[in-house]
């Protein structure tokens, strides 16, 4: 029996003994990113708005304290911020969730000068602070575009002084996933006028994302020697909006309680340092194993693309 074998039957054997002690006390906090909303057919103020509806009302349905970050660039029409386009906004606040920021038009922490960065984080809360404002609320969670955060240590605490002092916390993840790419195919056969189309990529999508929660999870148990609170990245698509019912559901069934990021960031582990610097937007678990200095096979196992999802999210 070759090495790998081993660990691979070790990491079930682990899993499994695992399954049943932590089933009933597994939560995850949902973050969905790209506000007011993400496709790759464009901001079609109609669609759009189609988009938010359903997907705030799947959150309702399923009770889910969700927080979505923004690019307040979408707000924009012909340069000139659009009441239409933060009326958006406005519906994931009238409906109780959280809003946070996530630059204003998705730049990148490592091709993007320091204070360049800083001034996308100040443009990026304008419209958005002043929302919570009216409720008496304040922004207080920030999420890096592409999950990069910084290619230094010098770097990374000059920006994370610049978040503390502009009352920010960095918003984390432990579920990483390419739901992007099913959303992106989703959006292409919905243009297509191919409803079947759709309704297989969403079968596949719930499926794949099954994988990967159960991935991260034993994940967790490796590097963490525990399930930890999960924090869930997704996107403000259309696929999610036309598929969280069932996405709820998938997490139900594996035993999650759905939480706030707040209660999340409670869970001792997000108190780990993180001392990756590398190019690669990864989860928190794994800048935390890095950091640790595990390598190898450690990481291996995450559940691929299927091929066909991605020709067609092109």
């Amino acid at each position: 029996m070759t090495p790998v074998t081993i660990f691979r039957l070790w990491i079930a054997a682990l899993f499994a003994a695992t399954l049943t002690s932590t089933i009933a006390s597994r939560e995850v906090a949902v973050t969905i990113d790209d506000l007011p909303t993400a496709s790759v057919l464009g901001d079609d103020l109609e669609r759009a708005q189609q988009t938010t509806t359903q997907l705030l009302a799947a959150l309702a349905r399923n009770q889910v304290p969700a927080i979505g970050f923004v690019n307040e660039q979408k707000l924009r029409t012909d340069a000139t911020v659009d009441p239409r386009r933060v009326a958006l906004l406005r519906q994931w606040l009238d409906a109780g969730f959280d809003l946070g920021n996530h630059t204003f038009s998705h730049v990148d922490l490592h091709s993007t000068p320091l204070d360049v960065y800083e001034r996308q984080v100040l443009d990026g809360e304008k419209v958005t602070r002043e929302l919570l404002r009216e409720r008496g609320r304040t922004i207080r969670y920030f999420r890096h575009p592409f999950l990069h955060a910084g290619r230094s240590a010098e770097d990374r605490q000059r920006f994370e002084t610049f978040l503390t002092q502009h009352g920010y916390t960095v918003a984390p993840i432990t579920i990483d996933n390419y739901d992007y790419l099913f959303a992106a195919a989703y959006d292409r056969a919905g243009a297509r006028h191919d409803p079947k189309m759709q309704e297989t990529i969403a079968d596949a999508y719930i499926s794949y994302m099954e994988a990967v929660t159960a991935y991260y999870e034993q994940q967790s148990v490796v590097i963490v020697g525990r399930e930890v609170r999960q924090t869930l990245l997704i996107h403000a698509s259309a696929l999610n909006a036309g598929t969280f019912d069932r996405l709820a559901s998938m997490f139900r069934s594996r035993g999650y309680h759905f939480i706030s990021l707040d209660r999340a960031l409670e869970d001792p582990a997000y108190r780990h340092r993180d001392e990756y610097y590398g190019p690669a937007g990864i989860t928190w678990l794994h800048r935390w194993a890095m950091t640790d200095g595990k390598r190898g096979a450690i990481f291996a196992g995450e559940p691929p693309v299927p091929e066909w999802i991605e020709q067609g999210s092109r």
